[in-house]
C-alpha cells in the first residue's frame, strides 16, 4: 500500500482483482450442471419451457462472464474520488459506504450510488488497513454504519459462484 500527502488529503493506493474468482474444481462443475439439467427438465415436464429458457440463459451468461480470470487493477481513493484502473467516481456520486471485513472469508469495501439505477460499487480491500480506509473515506462520504455483507453476496461468496 502506498500512501501520498497532496493538499493535506490522504491518498490511498492498491491492487485488486476486479471482481471475486473463485477456483471451481471438476466436482464443482458437475455438481452444478447436474442442477441446472435438473431444473431444465423440471421446466420442461411442467410446461415451464419460459423457466427453463431462463435457466439455459443463466449456464450461458454465466460461462461467458467466467471464462476469464479478472484482471488486476489499480485502486486510488483519495479526497476527490475512487479511482478504479481508468474509471474514476467522484465522491459526490456516492451517497454512503460501509465495510464488511471478517478475514479470511471477506474483505470488502461497499460504495453506494445516489443513482437507484447503479448497482453498488464493490471493491476488496485484501490485506488493506479498513480502520484507514474507514478514516480516508468517511471525510468525503457518508458511512453506513448497519451496513453488511448483501444476502446475495453471501449466497454467492459461499456457493462460489
Amino acid at each position: 500500500m502506498k500512501r501520498k500527502k497532496h493538499n493535506k488529503a490522504l491518498e490511498i493506493v492498491w491492487r485488486a482483482y476486479e471482481y471475486d474468482h473463485h477456483e471451481k474444481t471438476l466436482l464443482w462443475f458437475v455438481i452444478a450442471g447436474v442442477v441446472a439439467l435438473g431444473f431444465i427438465v423440471y421446466g420442461l415436464l411442467t410446461d415451464g419451457w419460459t423457466f427453463s429458457l431462463a435457466i439455459l440463459a443463466f449456464c450461458v451468461a454465466y460461462y461467458a462472464m467466467h471464462r476469464h480470470e479478472p484482471k488486476i487493477v489499480d485502486i486510488k481513493l483519495n479526497s476527490k474520488g475512487v479511482h478504479i484502473g481508468r474509471h474514476f467516481f467522484s465522491n459526490v456520486q456516492f451517497k454512503n459506504f460501509w465495510i464488511v471485513y471478517d478475514p479470511p472469508h471477506v474483505a470488502r469495501l461497499y460504495l453506494r450510488f445516489r443513482s437507484r439505477v447503479r448497482q453498488d460499487l464493490i471493491l476488496s480491500i485484501a490485506d488493506q488497513d479498513p480502520a484507514e480506509i474507514r478514516r480516508a473515506l468517511k471525510a468525503h462520504i457518508n458511512e453506513w454504519e448497519a451496513g453488511e455483507e448483501p444476502l446475495v453476496d453471501i449466497f454467492i461468496r459461499l456457493l462460489r459462484l
